[in-house]
């Protein structure tokens, strides 16, 4: 009995030490995660899902793997598919296995060139598994676990541009992924060709001379500009990563409203550092609207994300005097899926603005019921060092122009503004000349100088949405009319007004010293002076004789 209980201790003793050395195998979790690094694209909102084209089979101390086909698979049962397979792999039956056959990569075998061309039947086939929608740059497809997760995938799903919405600017991304135990949990990096695109004003001239300050917020998004003035401009986009496709639309279009002109002749493009080349767009809609298309030999030239710079000009017409803002619209189109060059899309629109203003005056009386004085005449100056240059409008050439002499003539109306606005203007200081007065009042006795500036509400980080006017004169109220442009909104008949309130006093101007009063007085003086030295003498001859 004793022997018994000693050798029943013993056992339970080997079967305890024999327990604690068995090892606990955790059952390995299977993965693939696609993750975005690139700032152009986004894949935010995207769902991705994976195709299992193989599965794998590990050897005995888990060195090497072997890859099959299950002839149930979708990529065995459909036509189109398996044809695509067997173009890169080779298949042979497995002996005494029915139901599978081996996959062998064939010499030469590219994964990249191989997803490209199996991406076209995918559209046919049910995905074996599908990603939540992406956050934060990052979805993940989960896999079974152990050797049912292992296999050669496909993954695919969409990107779209980062500055754009989540149902536009999308392309098709294909990758190849094989999954194991070793490598249980692999990222893909979708390499998307979505290209970008914006747009700024670079620079305003009048003449050759540039105009400091006419571009009001960093971004180049608004401007101020008078009728005549040249603005140029800048469209920025890069290469795009264009593996896999044979053909690849590339067109960059732009669409002006009535107040500006394209500069036909301006158009430059450059590619990188190099050196910027004369380039001719196709003109349409009567001269309002191009379109470039760059040519995929051309884009071929350079490496993926090389700059693409596009600078030309537009000079600011008369239409623009009808209107509160011009605007410039630029956008991108270009080719989304390398496996069907009919699919395209199109960036959001990138747009700028050029303003111009007017100037008017309020002319009243300086009594308290404020009256309104009609027949008030005035010219507009700038000055130009020490030269005053007066307004005139150029009817011929349709623009503003200054001239040291014979510049517009304004009359006030009945309502004491001028019949005719001065318009086409941009910020800066004026002054504006009374050449006649009311009947029965005085003119002014110095010019009114108006003082108009224009800033964006842009910081520098955020593109603007307002451009607000001010201005100030000198003996004058002073408001804008419009003031604040809001460059989201529609275009209206209301253009930027600044408004003087000038007075005029009635009555009589006494002389001042040294006026031609005085002057009148001391000739008159002098003829006295000397008529009487003369009676004086007169009579005394007279007395004489």
């Amino acid at each position: 009995m004793k022997k018994m209980k000693k050798m029943m201790a013993l056992a339970l003793a080997m079967v305890m030490v024999l327990a604690m050395s068995v090892s606990v195998f955790a059952a390995t979790s299977h993965s693939i995660t696609i993750k975005n690094d690139n700032d152009a694209i986004s894949i935010n909102g995207k769902t991705y899902s994976a195709y299992k084209l193989f599965d794998s089979t590990q050897n005995s101390d888990k060195t090497a793997y072997a890859y099959y086909l299950s002839k149930s698979n979708q990529f065995y049962t459909t036509a189109a598919a398996k044809t695509i397979v067997e173009k890169y792999f080779t298949l042979t039956d497995i002996p005494g296995d029915s139901t599978k056959v081996s996959a062998v990569a064939k010499t030469g075998f590219d994964p990249r060139t191989f997803a490209d061309e199996i991406e076209s039947v995918l559209k046919n086939l049910a995905a074996d598994y599908t990603s939540p929608a992406a956050t934060n740059e990052q979805a993940v497809i989960s896999l079974p676990d152990d050797e049912a997760g292992q296999g050669y995938y496909i993954v695919t799903g969409t990107a779209k541009a980062s500055d754009q919405n989540t149902t536009a600017g999308k392309e098709e991304i294909t990758s190849a992924v094989i999954v194991t135990n070793e490598d249980p949990n692999p990222v893909a990096k979708p390499k998307a060709g979505i290209p970008t695109l914006d747009k700024k004003i670079t620079k305003v001239q009048e003449g050759t001379t540039e105009q400091t300050g006419a571009v009001l917020d960093a971004q180049g998004q608004a401007a101020v500009a008078k009728v005549g003035s040249t603005v140029s401009y800048e469209i920025d986009s890069i290469v795009p990563d264009m593996t896999g496709y044979t053909k690849y639309t590339f067109t960059i279009g732009d669409t002006i409203t009535a107040g500006l002109d394209y500069v036909k002749t301006s158009f430059k493009i450059k590619y990188g550092d190099g050196t910027a080349t004369e380039v001719t767009p196709t003109f349409k809609d009567s001269d309002k609207k191009f379109e470039l298309t760059i040519p995929k030999a051309t884009l071929d030239l350079y490496n993926a994300g090389t700059a693409i710079t596009l600078t030309y000009d537009c000079t600011v017409n008369d239409s623009a005097l009808s209107y509160d803002y011009e605007n410039n619209t630029a956008n991108l189109t270009y080719s989304r899926n390398p496996y069907d060059d009919t699919e395209k899309d199109t960036t959001p629109d990138k747009k700028t603005y050029v303003i111009d203003l007017n100037i008017d005056v309020d002319k009243v009386a300086e009594n308290a019921s404020g009256k309104k004085l009609d027949g008030a005449e005035f010219q507009l100056y700038r000055l130009n060092g020490t030269t005053e240059e007066y307004y005139k409008w150029d009817t011929t050439n349709k623009k503003v122009t200054w001239v040291t002499s014979g510049g517009d003539t304004f009359t006030t109306d009945a309502t004491g503004k001028l019949t005719n606005q001065i318009q086409g203007l941009d910020k800066g200081e004026y002054y504006l000349k009374e050449t006649k007065a009311p009947v029965g009042y005085n003119p002014l006795s110095a010019p009114v100088k108006v003082t108009i500036t224009a800033a964006a509400n842009g910081t520098g980080t955020t593109d603007s949405t307002q451009v607000t006017y001010t201005a100030t004169a000198d003996g004058a109220n002073v408001k804008v009319d419009n003031g604040t442009v809001d460059l989201t909104s529609a275009q209206t008949a209301a253009q930027p007004v600044a408004v003087a309130t000038i007075v005029n006093n009635s009555g009589t101007i006494l002389p001042s010293t040294g006026g031609i009063g005085t002057t009148i007085f001391y000739v008159v003086g002098s003829i006295l002076v000397v008529g009487a030295g003369v009676l004086l003498v007169t009579r005394r001859r007279m007395n004489a004789n």
